[in-house]
């Protein structure tokens, strides 16, 4: 298995918001730390990967090691309010059901118990690393587990992410026809779907490998019963560009042959309009065109004449 020398998650500093640029962990929130955990911290280290919450290991005296996480990008929380609420909740339900997550050790969702007004979530540290191109099967094997898990009345239902504001062809396409089709497929084709327990940010960046063997899954803030397909589109999309084609096709054959479930191209058509307009810029949509045109068709049934 080879290993990827930047997490997958890496994004350049400069586009990152200005609150995620330079993060630490403010002597209140220690406080709030060292007496909710028991210990003293000795040691602290910012996590790779992290592009709307700051992350950070803590090191305690005794040896113990716990994941910070804080929600101080206010555009995030503006469009997610209830990311900090539902990932706590979602970290109790996968713990529950025994799935690779960490486990909660504290938690203030909206900051007034820290003083701050900053959410945060403490949890355990999963050894291991995020690896872009993994064993393929166990990658599938992770993902089926999770889905598996019986939502029940997991409080947090899927919805789709900018479907009021995508809601005509990004300014820079040259192929606006393309877009408004897969728009108005996005509206009237939704296949139905029984509701699972679903990431929703299910991709190899998110997933920690040690010895060959996954030994956690990380980044549950958009946790929630949903759609299967969801979860995979948005993995195949990161493998597409961690690895080429053939690896997320490889994922999704082995994700079918293991579930018995049907993946509907829907999903891929939806996960591509899953971005707000200013997402698209030349570059992307150069890369994405081609994925929404085969998704496209696929929905459609026919190769319509713009594509």
């Amino acid at each position: 298995m080879a290993t990827y020398r930047r997490h997958p998650n890496q994004r350049a500093l400069a586009s990152l918001p200005v609150e995620l640029r330079r993060t630490t962990v403010p002597t209140n929130v220690r406080v709030w730390v060292e007496h909710e955990a028991r210990a003293r911290i000795v040691q602290v280290r910012r996590l790779r990967g992290a592009s709307s919450t700051a992350v950070h290991v803590l090191y305690l005296d005794g040896g113990m090691r716990l994941v910070l996480r804080r929600y101080v990008w206010p555009g995030f929380l503006k469009d997610e309010p209830v990311a900090p609420r539902r990932e706590l909740d979602a970290l109790h339900f996968a713990d529950a059901k025994a799935l690779p997550a960490p486990r909660v050790v504290s938690a203030d969702v909206t900051g007034q118990e820290v003083g701050d007004g900053i959410p945060a979530v403490l949890m355990t540290f999963l050894p291991g690393l995020a690896i872009a191109v993994p064993d393929l099967l166990s990658l599938a094997e992770v993902a089926a587990a999770i889905h598996d898990a019986e939502p029940g009345k997991f409080g947090h239902d899927y919805f789709p992410w900018y479907a009021g504001t995508m809601s005509e062809p990004p300014r820079a396409t040259r192929r606006p026809a393309l877009w408004e089709e897969a728009i108005a497929l996005r509206a009237s084709a939704m296949p139905s779907y029984r509701p699972a327990f679903i990431h929703r940010d299910f991709h190899p960046g998110n997933v920690l490998w040690s010895r060959g063997r996954v030994c956690g899954v990380v980044d549950w803030a958009n946790a929630c019963r949903g759609p299967r397909g969801c979860d995979i589109a948005h993995c195949r999309a990161n493998l597409v560009v961690l690895s080429g084609q053939g690896a997320a096709d490889t994922f999704l054959a082995a994700y079918e042959r293991l579930t018995g479930e049907h993946y509907d191209f829907y999903w891929e058509l939806a996960s591509i309009l899953e971005h707000s307009p200013e997402h698209w810029t030349a570059e992307r949509l150069a890369e994405s065109e081609p994925y929404l045109a085969r998704a496209v068709e696929a929905v459609s049934g026919y190769r319509p004449k713009h594509l």
